[in-house]
């Protein structure tokens, strides 16, 4: 807003010369007259300086002994000098300022920042349900029940914060990455109790129980669905018997031993578009939703990519106007039709399994050992094989699934 209010005031571009340049700009400081850019040249200093306080610079000159000079002249009041024969542009000058500052009365750009599993148009279509769309009035957008709103409809959204700059809104949102984590921790509180269940077919190398009773020890074969850990925990009577069953959330560290197959197809034609470097060229502007294309003659390419080239009507870096305006760039390719050599190809087929390899290491997940082999099949490359792995398993289900309630039993012959 600075640059705005020095060019409704008015500002110079002022060269200072002559016995001691440095004193002049000390002295302006002293009397508060305020001097920007300032750059020095082979003799002399350049600087910007406000049209009022040009006027108070005499003393302050015959005093240093400098010279100054003015270089260029900027702002209104310039502006409207050199307009002032032409009457209708003198009328339509506050029209158009009137124009603008109603305009900026209204939110004409939205932006999000730091989304990554929601998109934008789903963001835009929550503001919109919500009131807040493209030509809403500023005052009428309630910042804070946008963002309690986010946070209540999208659970993998941590924290909002919401702020208007001119006529754009932005809005910042971090999400959660562990969003499914803490959601199964949320549906647990609603179960009596959960037992710790197998997601694959595997060997047990270590167990650590804390919370349950481990159903597996080490060595044991477990196939998927098997309880590991159980929620059941018994309480015996007197007699050795089970009397009933407590129940409680199983939480336990098992290790498991289990293989993951490979299989990854990487196919020896291909298709590669050579851009012939011949664009095509079609203007275009959109006020608000609707957007109008000037077509510049006829487009004659057979295969071609379209590119937007948009930009937005922005004043002072900070108003923005419901005007966009650009090209629709069409780029001509040519389809050509290659053949990878089969060096190539394993190399991707080995570049997408270490690809792999680093995703399942940064889940915890330990590589013993790897058995996969190349094959041709027709005209591809087919990787198969397995690796054999160590990590962490178990999944918890309520206990009702697996351990239901159990009665006392009557012992034959007892009376009742």
């Amino acid at each position: 807003m600075k640059e705005f209010f020095r060019y409704l005031r008015g500002y110079l571009k002022i060269k200072v010369w002559g016995y001691s340049p440095e004193r002049f700009m000390n002295l302006c400081s002293n009397h508060h007259i305020l001097l920007w850019d300032i750059a020095r040249q082979e003799d002399c200093y350049t600087m910007y300086i406000s049209l009022s306080d040009f006027y108070k610079l005499r003393p302050i000159v015959k005093k240093t002994g400098t010279r100054a000079a003015v270089l260029e002249r900027y702002g209104l009041p310039f502006f409207i000098w050199k307009m002032r024969k032409r009457k209708v542009f003198a009328l339509g000058l506050p029209c158009c300022l009137a124009f603008l500052i109603a305009m900026s009365q209204f939110v004409w750009a939205i932006d999000f920042e730091g989304n990554i599993s929601i998109t934008d148009d789903v963001l835009l279509d929550f503001l919109a349900e919500n009131g807040v769309d493209y030509g809403v009035a500023k005052n009428k957008v309630d910042i804070e029940a946008l963002e309690a709103g986010l946070r209540e409809n999208f659970d993998i959204i941590t924290w909002t914060s919401a702020r208007i700059e001119g006529t754009h809104f932005i809005v910042k949102i971090k999400e959660n990455d562990l969003a499914v984590e803490e959601e199964t921790e949320d549906d647990k509180e609603n179960w009596p109790g959960s037992n710790l269940v197998a997601t694959q077919d595997g060997v047990v190398v270590s167990i650590l129980t804390r919370q349950g009773v481990p159903k597996v020890t080490e060595g044991t074969s477990v196939q998927k669905g098997d309880i590991l850990v159980s929620g059941a925990v018994p309480v015996m009577a007197d007699d050795g018997t089970v009397r009933e069953y407590q129940f409680c959330h199983a939480d336990a560290d098992v290790a498991l031993v289990y293989e993951i197959p490979v299989h990854e197809e990487q196919p020896l034609l291909y298709e590669y578009k050579n851009y012939t470097n011949r664009e095509k060229k079609d203007l275009f502007f959109s006020l608000g939703h609707k957007r109008y294309i000037l077509k510049l003659g006829e487009c004659r390419f057979v295969k071609y990519d379209t590119i937007l080239d948009s930009r937005q009507l922005c004043i002072l870096n900070q108003i923005y106007l419901p005007f966009y305006y650009g090209f629709v760039v069409h780029r001509e390719y040519l389809p050509v039709e290659a053949v990878y050599q089969e060096k190539k190809a394993e190399s991707m087929l080995n570049e997408a399994l270490s690809k792999n390899i680093v995703s399942l290491e940064e889940k915890g997940v330990q590589i013993i050992q790897k058995d996969v082999k190349i094959e041709a099949v027709g005209n591809m490359l087919v990787m198969d094989g397995y690796m054999t792995v160590q990590g962490n398993d178990g999944k918890s289900q309520p206990v009702q699934e697996q351990q239901p309630a159990v009665e006392n039993e009557t012992e034959p012959g007892s009376s009742q």
